[in-house]
């Protein structure tokens, strides 16, 4: 049903609209079809008759019929909320969804949200390897599904460090494999690019073993930790979340 939907909204709707009028789209659909259940997005508090399950290249997710915030997001924006409740503190987030830029801006007074492409609903437009800002200037940044798309990546992990305060904290997820990283810059196909690293516009794919090494050797010490686990089986069904949800919690090298 929502795949149906969205084919039509996408077929009758031009292409330089179809950004702007999809919230009110979507609120539409979700009062028609699927208002009202046991399910609860914590990024917009909409009660669903159930998350809607996509398929996103080699992933499956569910997706919020109100706001259409994704699995990941969901648990990002709840433990952002649970544990950094300073509403005065700097936050700069790369390339969010607009539900959760929605959300962030709603609780945080000095939020700044970037997307250099113009792909996402954002306020500015950093270059993430050239960041327009002053060194140590923010408390927290958020870099959710970013790198795997940044050919120099290292370079925008030192521009993460730089910019952010001794203090602070980084906060990254990218898809994860066992074992190494791998990365091939003679494949520049889309469709070399989605065999070999899970998706079209993807340059690399971490390895498990490698991505903690990449950021320390860059400035960071890194965590990794899972931030749905403290929730049982049914809340994860009720608030639609993954299984498991691995992010890396990062510090500057120096800070304790």
């Amino acid at each position: 049903m929502y795949s149906f939907f969205k084919n039509i909204y996408k077929v009758l709707t031009p292409k330089s609209w179809q950004f702007k009028i999809e919230p009110f789209i979507r609120k539409i659909v979700y009062y028609l079809i699927y208002k009202g259940g046991n399910t609860t997005c914590l990024i917009c508090s909409a009660k669903s008759k159930k998350f809607i399950p996509i398929s996103f290249y080699n992933s499956d997710d569910k997706i919020c019929p109100n706001c259409g915030a994704l699995s990941r997001s969901r648990a990002l924006g709840e433990y952002i909320r649970k544990n950094f409740k300073n509403q005065s503190q700097k936050i700069l987030d790369f390339s969010p969804h607009r539900s959760l830029n929605n959300f962030f801006k709603s609780i945080f007074e000095n939020y700044v949200s970037s997307d250099f492409e113009n792909q996402f609903y954002a306020q500015k437009s950093y270059d993430i390897t050239k960041i327009n800002e002053a060194d140590q200037r923010f408390d927290l940044i958020i870099c959710f599904h970013v790198l795997e798309h940044i050919l120099e990546d290292k370079k925008a992990i030192k521009e993460l460090n730089r910019v952010l305060k001794n203090d602070g904290h980084l906060l990254i997820q990218v898809p994860l494999k066992k074992g190494k990283t791998y990365q091939d810059n003679s494949i520049i196909s889309k469709e070399g690019r989605l065999k070999a690293f899970g998706q079209e516009d993807h340059v690399r794919i971490y390895g498990e073993d490698s991505l903690p090494l990449i950021l320390n050797e860059n400035g960071f010490s890194a965590k990794p930790i899972d931030i749905v686990k403290e929730y049982n089986s049914e809340e994860k069904k009720i608030y639609g979340f993954s299984e498991n949800e691995v992010i890396y919690v990062c510090r500057k090298a120096t800070s304790t």
